[in-house]
C-alpha cells in the first residue's frame, strides 16, 4: 500500500512538472509558433488556450487506448488516428473560439491548422501509449494548464504594451509601443518570461536544498 502511494506521488509530481518546470512553451520549447504568432491580446490568448486544450487533452487520451492495441499495430497507424482526432477537434474548437477572439484565426492563419499537429501531442502521445487513462488525462490538463499560463501572461503584456488595452478596454498607460503586436516582439516577450521562469525554477530548487540539508542536520 506504502509503495502504490509512493507511486502515485511521484507520478503527480512529474505531472504537475509540466506546468512550471517542464513548461510546454518556456522550457521544452513546444508548441512555440502559435504561442508567438497569436498572443498579442487577451482575447487571442484565451481562444489559444482554448484550441490548444480542445486538441491536446482528447489525443492524449486517445493515445492511452491506443496502447491498449496489440503490439502488431504499427506506430505510424496510432500516430495517424491521434493526427485524425487533432483535426476533427479542430471544427469544435475554432466554433467556440470564434465567440471569444473572432480575429485569432487571421492573425494565426497557416498557424491555427498547425495546432492539430502541435509537437507537444506528437512528443507525449507516444509515452502516453504506455499509461493508464486517468494519467493521460492529468497530463492533458497540466499541459494546458502550463500552456494556458504562459500565453495569457504574453499576451496580456503585449496587449498592454501595443495597444494599452486590457481585454480590450483602455488603461491609463500613457505610453504605447504598437511594435510589441509583431511576431519579432512575441519571441523576446517568451525569451524574457522563460529566463523568468528559469531563474525562479533554480531559486525554488536551491531553497529546497538549503531545508533538505537543515532538516538532515536536525535529525544527526
Amino acid at each position: 500500500m506504502r509503495q502504490e502511494q509512493n507511486t502515485v506521488k511521484k507520478n503527480l509530481r512529474k505531472e504537475l512538472d509540466l506546468i512550471f518546470v517542464q513548461n510546454p512553451v518556456l522550457v521544452t520549447g513546444l508548441a512555440l509558433a502559435p504561442a508567438v504568432v497569436g498572443s498579442f491580446t487577451m482575447k487571442n490568448g484565451v481562444g489559444l488556450c482554448l484550441v490548444f486544450g480542445m486538441v491536446t487533452i482528447p489525443v492524449l487520451v486517445l493515445a492511452s487506448f491506443l496502447g491498449m492495441l496489440p503490439e502488431k499495430v504499427p506506430q505510424y497507424v496510432r500516430t495517424m488516428a491521434c493526427a485524425l482526432l487533432a483535426a476533427l477537434m479542430l471544427i469544435p474548437a475554432r466554433m467556440l473560439a470564434a465567440q471569444i477572439a473572432p480575429n485569432l484565426f487571421d492573425s494565426l492563419g497557416m498557424y491555427f491548422s498547425a495546432v492539430a499537429l502541435n509537437t507537444v501531442w506528437l512528443v507525449r502521445a507516444p509515452l502516453c501509449q504506455e499509461k493508464k487513462t486517468l494519467w493521460s488525462l492529468w497530463e492533458g490538463v497540466c499541459l494546458t494548464v502550463g500552456f494556458s499560463l504562459c500565453v495569457m501572461a504574453v499576451s496580456t503584456v503585449r496587449e498592454l504594451l501595443a495597444y494599452g488595452t486590457l481585454w480590450g478596454k483602455a488603461t491609463a498607460l500613457p505610453l504605447k509601443f504598437p511594435a510589441v503586436a509583431y511576431v519579432f516582439a512575441g519571441f523576446i516577450v517568451v525569451g524574457t518570461a522563460a529566463a523568468v521562469l528559469r531563474w525562479c525554477v533554480d531559486r525554488c530548487h536551491d531553497i529546497l536544498t538549503l531545508i533538505r540539508r537543515q532538516q538532515k542536520k536536525w535529525r544527526a
